[in-house]
């Protein structure tokens, strides 16, 4: 792994390359990591030893995989969240009247971040993608990101575009940003935004955005598979979703000043 110029602390940089790495493999040794990361075995076996002893990885047998202490950090971090504490009741009342897969997202670092999801049983007849659904990907790629990025103030939105430079994820995926801001307009006007399946092949979501006057908290989806959703969003569900994030937006509001 190269020294990054870009990043302060190259240390860091690589703790957090051996997490993401024992996050994709479950749990690995030493020599494992080492040999994915291209970095020697003893600076990798060093970084472990100083995660586990901070109990943020557990060795078991010579192999490491992530502690419960990432759980604690994540649960701490989601339920600070406005939007969450006011949201997430109405989004498992969303899953219910659906029947959809539901998520409520975020804008973290020009990323759509899942905080909180459902589980999608599909219909009798359907097939489950495959594909888990990435708790992170890049706004312009998914319904909630495109729903958040279009409300998100110009200056804003143009410092995005331009650092995530809209790499493709399938062949659907909008990539053309003056497409890309066609379609925002689109979905200001309309008050949702919908991915056919510009994230991974298959799935489709509808999202709305949940926005107050001062702050653009997040956004509330429903997703399924592309032959049980097609349907849906000829029908109710894009009007169940708007309703869903002007509950929490109201909700939000009526708690106090923001």
């Amino acid at each position: 792994m190269d020294e990054d110029l870009v990043v302060p602390i190259n240390s860091i940089k690589r703790s957090y390359a051996i997490v993401d790495e024992l996050r994709e493999r479950g749990r690995a040794g030493a020599t494992e990591l080492a040999d994915a990361l291209s970095l020697p075995k003893s600076t990798v076996h060093n970084h472990l030893r100083t995660l586990a002893t901070l109990g943020y990885l557990v060795e078991e047998e010579g192999s490491y995989r992530l502690g419960a202490q990432y759980l604690h950090v994540g649960q701490e971090s989601r339920n600070t969240r406005t939007v969450f504490q006011h949201g997430r009741d109405t989004v498992e009342s969303l899953a219910e009247k659906s029947g959809r897969y539901c998520q409520l997202v975020i804008e973290e670092n020009g990323d759509a971040a899942v905080i909180q999801s459902t589980q999608w049983v599909p219909d009798e007849g359907t097939r489950a993608t495959q594909q888990a659904y990435p708790m992170r990907a890049p706004l312009y790629t998914n319904a909630p990101g495109k729903a958040i990025l279009a409300h998100l103030p110009p200056e804003r939105i143009t410092q995005i575009v331009e650092r995530q430079d809209l790499t493709a994820r399938t062949e659907l995926t909008v990539t053309d940003e003056d497409d890309l801001r066609s379609e925002m307009a689109t979905i200001r006007d309309q008050g949702y935004a919908i991915d056919r399946g510009e994230l991974i092949s298959g799935m489709v979501g509808v999202a709305a955005p949940i926005v107050t006057e001062k702050c653009v908290y997040g956004a509330v989806a429903a997703y399924g598979a592309g032959n049980e959703m097609r349907e849906a969003l000829d029908e109710s569900l894009p009007d169940l979703i708007t309703e869903s994030a002007d509950d929490i937006r109201a909700d939000i509001v009526f708690a106090g000043p923001e």
